[in-house]
């Protein structure tokens, strides 16, 4: 942990400081307060204030929960070492896991035999076909960057309106994670009214299948794909008559698109689909029944999960979500405060602080946890400078909203998962895009102006 937070410090933290510099006097030349200010104008939160007062009223909230987790952490490291110590910062990952094995007695390995990976992308495509009123059909004459690509056509009835790409596995020179990129904006020529259609790629790094083993998922992967093509499915449902409307990330070569503190929620309001048993066990299937007959003889019972399996699933999302939200929020509000002056910063009557001190206070704050002596963090935080600047709140503030939008389809008179509850989804949310501001979105869709209560519940948080 020492060595993983003090990565490039030598070289990156003056480099950090001049850039939090030169980017508060370009600000202040434009016109604007600070960094975050000018940032923050075009996103729905709308001013740093703002976005400081949610990370704090969120924070303030998850405090009581986050300090019965660090007393169930400090009880379970005394209970190994014969008395109590504190909790230190390399503590928590380590007795998190055992405290997760022992209470949750969670089987990855077990789990993830009832997600194989070619199976569980087809039942994920058909829900979203399902649920949006489009289909999928797999095309072999578009062309591909790489033989492993996949490619599909994305149709309504007969007519194509998108393409989608999946870039699955890893290889070498590959992005590391998951992702989805836009390869094409969707818009309407204005010479001859026809329209250009969207085309993305999910870029992931699953497993391949190795000999007679097929490629399984675990869980958390599994969720993490129904992520990644919930961005896919606002890409591919943009309907948008200009191109810098249309669905694009931050960092993208073209200007524009959804805000980016609106960007996930969408597919953070999907995602939270993969907890519920109504979306899981039409996902998950065995990966020994693959081979089988449809019908299976009538003494062989079919392989499930199970309810108590699902209901460690439930358990699992609301693992230490103090602890995580707590060191999240305190994230983002150093983010806030490093680019709403020019350092040396001051935080609670100390002045004089670097950007890597003012972030170890910031951390003590709110995780209560001691910051490792000589590290910087900051000097390889690489969401400061890939245009999550004065932006990195804007997660927590799309899953809470996006907590709302899950409510409100769960509460579907159609159900969760209908075709009806996925047309007031792809129209109302998906398909403006950046055309509509999206707290215009939000409202429209829920019928009034959002609320954290739906987050603080699912998060066993009471509300306000």
């Amino acid at each position: 942990m020492q060595v993983s937070q003090s990565r490039c410090k030598e070289t990156n933290g003056p480099l950090l400081e001049k850039l939090l510099t030169a980017r508060h006097e370009a600000a202040v030349q434009l016109g604007f307060n600070s960094h975050a200010d000018r940032m923050l104008a075009p996103k729905m939160a709308g001013t740093a204030p703002k976005a400081i007062a949610f990370c704090e009223d969120i924070v303030n909230r998850c405090r009581p929960l986050r300090d019965t987790e660090l007393e169930k952490l400090a009880t379970r490291k005394a209970k190994e070492l014969g008395a109590k110590h504190p909790v230190e910062a390399w503590d928590t990952a380590y007795y998190s896991d055992v405290l997760k094995r022992e209470e949750l007695q969670f089987d990855d390995e077990v789990v993830k035999e009832f997600f194989p990976l070619e199976h569980t992308i087809a039942s994920i495509l058909e829900v979203y076909s399902e649920m949006l009123g489009v289909t999928f059909e797999r095309s072999a004459s578009l062309p591909c960057w790489h033989k492993e690509v996949v490619a599909f056509e994305v149709k309504r009835g007969s007519e194509v309106v998108g393409h989608l790409y999946l870039d699955q596995f890893p290889r070498d020179g590959k992005f590391g994670h998951q992702m989805v990129v836009p390869l094409a904006p969707s818009f309407v020529d204005s010479v001859d009214g026809v329209r250009c259609v969207p085309a993305c790629v999910n870029i992931s790094n699953l497993p391949r299948a190795v000999g007679d083993s097929p490629a399984l998922l675990r869980w958390s992967e599994m969720k993490t794909l129904f992520h990644e093509l919930g961005h896919c499915m606002h890409c591919l449902c943009t309907t948008t008559a200009f191109s810098g409307l249309s669905w694009a990330w931050p960092m993208v070569p073209w200007p524009g698109g959804v805000e980016q503190d609106f960007l996930e929620v969408p597919s953070m309001a999907l995602e939270k689909f993969a907890v519920e048993s109504a979306l899981i066990e039409r996902v998950a299937k065995h990966f020994s029944a693959l081979d089988e007959a449809a019908s299976p003889p009538p003494q062989k019972k079919a392989r499930t999960l199970g309810t108590e399996t699902l209901t460690k699933i439930e358990a699992l999302e609301k693992w230490m979500v103090g602890m995580h939200n707590s060191k999240f929020f305190g994230m983002a509000l150093f983010d806030m405060h490093a680019h709403s002056s020019a350092p040396p910063y001051e935080l609670d009557g100390v002045k004089g602080l670097s950007a890597a001190e003012l972030f170890a206070r910031y951390s003590e704050k709110y995780t209560q946890l001691k910051a490792l002596p000589g590290t910087n963090f900051c000097a390889s935080w690489y969401h400061l400078v890939i245009g999550y600047d004065a932006g990195y709140y804007s997660y927590a503030w799309s899953d809470v909203y996006a907590a709302d939008v899950f409510d409100s389809m769960m509460q579907s008179p159609d159900g969760p998962l209908s075709a009806a509850t996925g047309a007031k989804l792809r129209d109302l949310i998906l398909a403006p895009c950046a055309a509509v501001p999206g707290d215009v979105m939000l409202k429209n869709f829920l019928g009034r102006d959002p609320s954290a209560d739906a987050w603080c519940k699912r998060n066993g948080i009471p509300a306000s």
